[in-house]
């Protein structure tokens, strides 16, 4: 069994990571199943009033457009107000932070929703990669620094970007682009609270450095990643897999018995 990728993202990859099978239901049979889409159109939709932040435009409406209930399951339909409620507060939140987080990190002048595809290069052999990487950069800066936004309910630890595949992967498409590493990686996480919640926290800024010894070890990851996908190697994990994996989704829905 072989693939028919004729690229990858680094959302791809993580699914293949932590569960090949789903991977081979997902991109390889390609069957769609119903999911929840709340928090991921929620998300989409707090990253466009963010965009609209820096293009100086009310963020607002954008966020109320992209974040439409009738895109929402009817399960999902009910929740829709309240995180409606609550996506107002996070944007106003980052308003309020915005300048200064800014300023600080000479944010402003660059491109958001940088779509980036290419072969990838690893920078200590200069071997170029069995496929092409897709995806899209939340905004990268004209100095070359790497900012992503994520929307969390908890606060994240620094272990949780120091070896995140998605930005190791952008970080190794822009050494391939430039021959230079990027300046730093930084994650701006909105927290899904309300500002009078817990100590008032509404938002955390972590950043990390990456060498070329990580970009070459992601590289020669991804390359043995690719090389199995291709021989068709997509078993569920050994050991503990957690029942919340969607790959038991989809096996019920083709009702499939796995042991």
């Amino acid at each position: 069994m072989t693939s028919k990728l004729n690229r990858f993202s680094p959302s791809m990859i993580n699914t293949y990571i932590n569960c090949p099978i789903l991977f081979y239901y997902r991109y390889i049979a390609k069957i769609h199943l119903k999911q929840k889409q709340i928090h991921l159109l929620f998300g989409g939709a707090i990253h466009k009033a963010v965009e609209c932040i820096y293009d100086k435009i009310d963020p607002f409406q954008p966020f109320i457009q992209h974040f439409q209930k009738e895109k929402l399951l009817d399960e999902e339909k009910d929740q829709h107000e309240e995180f409606l409620k609550l996506g107002h507060e996070m944007i106003r939140n980052y308003i309020e932070t915005h300048k200064t987080i800014s300023k600080l990190y000479d944010l402003d002048s660059g491109k958001s929703e940088l779509y980036v595809r290419r072969y990838l290069k690893n920078p200590l052999t200069d071997e170029i990669s069995s496929l092409p990487m897709s995806g899209i950069i939340d905004r990268l800066t004209s100095d070359g620094k790497i900012v992503e936004y994520k929307t969390s309910k908890n606060k994240w630890k620094q272990d949780d970007v120091n070896y995140k595949i998605q930005t190791l992967l952008y970080n190794l498409w822009y050494y391939s682009e430039n021959n230079i590493l990027p300046t730093e990686t930084i994650y701006i996480i909105l927290l899904k609270k309300y500002k009078y919640q817990g100590r008032g926290e509404t938002y955390q800024v972590l950043s990390n450095h990456y060498t070329l010894e990580d970009l070459a070890n992601t590289f020669e990851e991804i390359e043995l990643i690719l090389q199995k996908i291709n021989n068709g190697e997509f078993e569920r994990p050994s050991g503990y897999h957690p029942s919340y994996c969607d790959c038991y989704k989809y096996e019920k829905e083709l009702s499939i018995n796995k042991s």
